[in-house]
């Protein structure tokens, strides 16, 4: 049996979160910038809501508007040309085009930099704390790129 390989696979059959490897570069840049700008605003809402419930109603408008532009794109069936193999998409013409189960998996990891940045932030405040986490969630986020090299 023929197994196809990653960077070949079209972005609607990814089986594996193995297969995000295969993204262009300013893919990557591009969740991992969406990340950053997120706790970068999680930062500065923590002193300002002390309520139990504002990160998790925080968490779920963060991924309301992440997940709106898939939802309309996916309505009014934009891009109908053919779906690009992994190492070609777009990460502005494509987003709409994974199969469900990567939007679970970012949605996922969203919520988790969100939940836990917010935690950390509630406990300490400072500009350090914000750099530390920042660095953390851009190399854990940036991986795939920054691991390239190493996994050829």
């Amino acid at each position: 049996m023929h197994s196809i390989n990653s960077s070949d696979k079209v972005i609607d059959r990814m089986d594996r979160l193995a297969d995000m490897t295969h993204f262009p570069a300013l893919v990557n840049a591009g969740a991992t910038a969406n990340i950053l700008i997120t706790l970068l605003i999680t930062w500065r809402l923590v002193p300002l809501f002390h309520q139990i419930y504002a990160p998790v109603v925080w968490t779920a408008l963060v991924l309301c508007i992440n997940l709106m532009p898939v939802i309309f794109l996916r309505a009014v069936s934009y891009n109908k040309s053919p779906t690009p193999a992994l190492r070609n998409m777009s990460f502005f013409n494509d987003q709409h085009r994974f199969s469900d189960w990567v939007y679970l998996a970012a949605s996922a990891n969203m919520a988790f930099w969100i939940l836990v940045s917010w935690s950390i932030f509630t406990i300490s405040y400072t500009p350090t704390t914000l750099a530390a986490l920042l660095a953390v969630a851009f190399i854990v986020t940036f991986a795939p790129v920054l691991l390239r090299p190493f996994l050829r």
